[in-house]
């Protein structure tokens, strides 16, 4: 990020800290095409991109991204509990085809801060996604929204 400075010389400080992103998403293309829209926001900075769980892992150990944008079809390296993981040195954020309720629900009793719905979100929901969930809220996709409020009415199945 560049500072820039006022009429007076003095530079000026950035309203709020830079946002660091790490991008977990198997397919390239996919993964490029997110990353255009995190860089439209000059206060959100993707630090790495992966299509591989083990260096997602590697990535988020070295990097200490605020937030990871994980696919859910990205392979975890063997036993491991790939959001649990991420979960712990990150703010994760699911992303997910999946619209199935109980799917979505399973998916949100992970340690994740979001949940994004493909088919469900605009490039702005993203964006939104991304500073709510670094600045300690959560941010659900009105597919996962309507999975919360089912699994709250549906008893549970033992």
């Amino acid at each position: 990020m560049t500072s820039k400075r006022s009429d007076q010389g003095h530079p000026f400080v950035p309203a709020t800290p830079a946002i660091s992103v790490l991008l977990a998403h198997p397919r390239p293309t996919e993964r490029a095409a997110i990353r255009a829209v995190l860089d439209t926001d000059d206060r959100v900075r993707v630090v790495a991109g992966t299509g591989d769980g083990g260096e997602a892992l590697a990535l988020a150990r070295q990097l200490r991204p605020t937030v990871t944008l994980l696919d859910d079809r990205v392979p975890a390296p063997d036993s491991t509990d790939l959001v649990g993981s991420l979960a712990r040195r990150s703010l994760v954020i699911a992303m997910t085809g999946v619209t199935e309720h109980r799917a979505i629900a399973a998916k949100l009793s992970a340690p994740v801060q979001g949940c994004l719905v493909y088919g469900h979100f605009e490039p702005a929901d993203l964006l939104g996604a991304v500073r709510a969930v670094a600045n300690g809220l959560a941010w659900l996709s009105p597919v996962a929204v309507a999975a919360v409020i089912w699994s709250l009415r549906v008893p549970a199945v033992s």
